[in-house]
């Protein structure tokens, strides 16, 4: 499987998980740390998108292409239709079940469907799993887009 993590270059390379530990996320509570990623360098770049601040934080970021070999690395698949009906609207359950997941250290990543787009997966890999160090990460590389998109939604 290969996913793909955009972040700011200056957090590019870490991958203890901290920003999610700190902030928490979607999948995960404050104290709980991941590394969201996604199926799609497209999805990646909406997620990211949807969570910036400002144009500035748009134009500083770079992006990582990660292997995970599932023969090797377990991954956990969230099935949309077990999850409660209109999941995307309650954080804290998608957050009490992420750290149920990010929990069980024998499992290194978990699939989940993106709010966003449900129809795409965004993958939270666990840093402190067992296997996290059997996860293969490319170099950073500075991302590159139009961003003439970015302009027009971020005013």
């Amino acid at each position: 499987m290969t996913v793909y993590r955009l972040a700011a270059k200056e957090y590019i390379n870490d991958l203890s998980g901290t920003g999610a530990r700190l902030y928490g996320g979607r999948w995960n509570p404050v104290g709980s740390p991941g590394i969201y990623t996604s199926e799609h360098i497209s999805l990646a770049l909406v997620e990211k998108y949807v969570h910036a601040k400002s144009k500035e934080n748009m134009e500083r970021i770079a992006l990582v292409r990660i292997e995970i070999d599932e023969n090797k690395v377990p991954v956990f698949h969230a099935e949309e239709k077990l999850l409660k009906k209109m999941w995307y609207e309650d954080i804290l359950y998608s957050q009490w079940i992420g750290e149920q997941i990010l929990s069980d250290l024998s499992i290194a990543a978990f699939s989940v469907p993106s709010a966003i787009i449900p129809t795409e997966r965004n993958i939270i890999l666990n840093p402190a799993a067992e296997k996290f160090h059997l996860i293969k990460f490319s170099e950073p590389a500075d991302f590159i887009t139009d961003f003439r998109l970015l302009s027009k939604l971020l005013h």
